[in-house]
């Protein structure tokens, strides 16, 4: 049984791991709150009401049925694809080996009765290329090295297409073509095969015929579910050759598992269960809009905080699956279509444009005073941060931006006092100018609230919030149904302007 202690460090270590959304590298689009207790906090938003006489009539529209059933998930990937990837039954039951269609159905070819198998690449080496995408033209000023790059022809998905360069690494190709702005991916012309063995015996189970670097698993009893790193997964898994050495490893998992999989880390079952419910339609919007974000590695979304946190059914419990159950199908939509949703953690008082965060000119992502907020204390509520004029030059070059030293910032506020640009002023008096996102993820910043003071050599930045402030706040979320009693469908009309759950 665990101690209060292990149990209060259970609550706050998401809290820690979240962090994560904010640092510069990352391209979270959703990010969590910390999993404490809710704090009433002293408010002039108590009495707040929604005039829902500005609800839109979703039924008038043809709401359109987007068929996703099955999403693919990136569990290991990238430069994180593991070399060997090993899966456990706990059914104790064996696995079905097999392919997934194109429609996304599971094949079986082949049957072992081993509860433990392991995955492994073999190959015979190769080389990375940039594919381009079929109607790229590249910019006049990239044309010259572009047109140096060695050039080579490949039947592709059936069909000649040209590819460019040579690289040793994935991440060479990558590296190049964000330098010269291709509209394209990496590609690898290596052949292999995927070997399933016995962890202990290494006694091979199945291969693949050479060149196809593709094979499924689908573990077998009933409710069966695997064992991968710590944790535990629903539905089957398909095994991608990344290159000569690495698979990337993919969940294929219905649709309604896969967000019961994500609501425990993005928000906390100890919530409001209308703000779980809301969770769980934008967690469902998010995946359907996004399927196939990520197709050059064969699957929809990863398993990180580049899309959702999915860590499968280990922290799933009764509240957070009921709050997907209740919700099934249910999707934020626009005049009949799905919407591209956003949230974050809290927002420090108002929501932005989606496009002063992510270039998307949505109506439904207009900013807004969010009153409801206040009616809670949270973490990073308010937050100070003092950097040194130096160290801010620093952080600058360290995202690639050209400036040498600097004395003033000047910030560019939107209309519901949030930053959206900032120019950033050299001893010289050159101007570099940063929009979006970047001005204050650049910095190391919490939230785009905030305002800035000098002091000598510092720059004091006092602000509130805690994520990008696009769309729905959860904090917010979790005092509309607290403290005012909203529902989720009240909650989610209110977060993103003229939508409608259907």
């Amino acid at each position: 049984m665990a101690t209060k202690i292990d149990k209060i460090f259970k609550l706050i270590l998401p809290f820690f791991a979240v962090l994560c959304f904010l640092m510069p590298l990352s391209d979270s689009y959703a990010e969590k709150p910390d999993e404490g207790f809710c704090v009433k906090g002293n408010s002039s938003a108590y009495g707040t009401e929604i005039d829902k006489t500005l609800y839109v009539d979703g039924s008038k529209y043809d709401n359109i049925d987007y068929g996703v059933k099955t999403m693919r998930i990136g569990i290991s990937y990238g430069d994180s694809a593991p070399e060997k990837i090993e899966l456990e039954n706990l059914s104790g039951q064996g696995f079905q080996i097999g392919f997934y269609d194109e429609n996304r159905n599971f094949n079986e070819v082949s049957q072992t009765a081993a509860n433990k198998i392991q995955a492994q690449i073999v190959s015979d080496g190769g080389k990375w290329h940039i594919l381009p995408e079929k109607d790229f033209v590249p910019d006049e000023e990239f044309k010259g090295s572009f047109s140096e790059l060695l050039s080579a022809e490949y039947k592709i998905d059936g069909e000649l297409r040209e590819v460019y360069g040579e690289f040793s690494t994935r991440a060479e190709a990558r590296k190049l073509i964000k330098e010269l702005k291709i509209s394209g991916y990496p590609w690898y012309d290596g052949k292999g095969a995927v070997y399933l063995t016995e962890p202990e015996s290494e006694a091979i189970i199945y291969k693949t015929e050479y060149g196809d670097g593709i094979l499924a698993v689908m573990p077998m009893g009933e409710g069966s579910q695997c064992f991968y790193k710590d944790n535990s997964y629903k539905g089957g898994f398909e095994f991608k050759m990344h290159d000569a050495y690495h698979l990337n490893l993919i969940n294929c998992i219905g649709l309604e598992d896969y967000i019961k999989g994500v609501i425990p880390y993005e928000m906390s079952y100890l919530w409001p269960f209308e703000a779980l419910k809301a969770q769980a339609v934008c967690a469902r919007t998010y995946a359907v809009y996004n399927q196939n974000r990520f197709k050059e590695y064969g699957f929809d979304l990863t398993a990180d905080t580049y899309s959702q946190v999915y860590r499968g059914t280990l922290e799933a419990n009764e509240t957070s699956d009921a709050a997907v159950d209740e919700t099934a199908g249910e999707l934020v939509r626009y005049e009949g279509e799905v919407c591209e949703i956003y949230y974050c953690s809290s927002n420090g008082g108002a929501t932005e444009d989606g496009i002063n965060v992510f270039d998307t000119s949505a109506p439904y992502l207009s900013g807004k005073t969010d009153p409801f907020e206040a009616a809670l204390d949270f973490p990073l509520k308010e937050w100070e941060l003092k950097i040194s004029a130096d160290k801010i030059g620093e952080k600058l070059r360290d995202w690639d931006y050209d400036i040498e030293s600097v004395a003033e910032l000047l910030p560019e506020y939107s209309d519901t006092g949030n930053v959206i640009a900032i120019n950033f002023v050299d001893e010289d008096g050159n101007y570099l100018e940063v929009r979006g996102r970047n001005c204050y993820n650049a910095l190391g910043l919490y939230s785009c609230r905030f305002k800035i003071q000098r002091n000598k050599d510092d720059f004091i930045f006092t602000g509130n919030g805690w994520g990008h402030s696009c769309g729905m706040s959860q904090w917010g979320a979790n005092a509309m149904a607290s403290v005012y009693g909203y529902n989720y469908q009240d909650i989610l009309r209110f977060y993103f302007s003229g939508a409608y759950v259907a």
